[in-house]
């Protein structure tokens, strides 16, 4: 409570609810308040374009309209992602030898280490953004639809994506930060003005 009076105090709070989690009753207090996103034109905005990677986790890109490069951060988490895999391969060696029972648990604690990745990435990507004074968040409109295979399927699977860029979009909008998103079909083959292809 003494956190909520020395954070929260003089925003609108809505009734808490009780929830259960992993056989234990918590309180969630809820609270909304008003932000108004910043009013720059298009032409003069500050733009902080996000690649979501498998490998590196985001590279965030600070640009001008006119395409001038303002600075690159690459965004990594490589300890976490390590501890994920390593219980990954755990759970696959033990379906492996005694089949898909019990292992509700690892798979529980995998998810929760996945959850707790794309936070830290989402934080990450909006603190660099309003570091630079970023207007506006570019995310590639990022749609995967069909059965996945080969090598990295697991690793596409566990890919929170989605989970990021809403992440991104809630803390961004606290900090009156725009989002938006692009269809991401030849942004690396045409140039960014309308001439045409880029010729490398």
């Amino acid at each position: 409570m003494e956190y909520l009076r020395k954070h929260w105090s003089g925003k609108k709070a809505s009734a808490p609810t009780l929830e259960k989690k992993h056989d234990k009753y918590f309180l969630r207090f809820t609270y909304a308040e008003e932000v108004s996103l910043n009013r720059t034109p298009v032409k003069e905005q500050t733009i902080c374009s996000v690649d979501l990677g498998i490998n590196t986790d985001a590279v965030c890109t600070i640009m001008r309209p006119d395409g001038t490069i303002l600075g690159r951060k690459f965004i990594n988490f490589p300890s976490d992602k390590d501890r994920m895999y390593r219980v990954l391969g755990r759970i696959r060696r033990f379906q492996r030898e005694h089949g898909s029972r019990q292992v509700q648990g690892k798979w529980a604690y995998a998810k929760r280490l996945n959850t707790e990745l794309g936070r830290k990435i989402a934080r990450e990507i909006v603190l660099y953004a309003s570091e630079k004074k970023a207007d506006v968040i570019v995310f590639e409109y990022l749609e995967m639809k069909g059965k996945l295979s080969g090598k990295k399927k697991q690793k596409l699977q566990m890919w929170r994506k989605r989970d990021i860029q809403k992440r991104c979009g809630q803390q961004a909008h606290r900090k009156g930060i725009r989002i938006s998103r692009i269809c991401a079909w030849n942004t690396s083959r045409l140039a960014f003005d309308g001439s045409g292809e880029i010729a490398r």
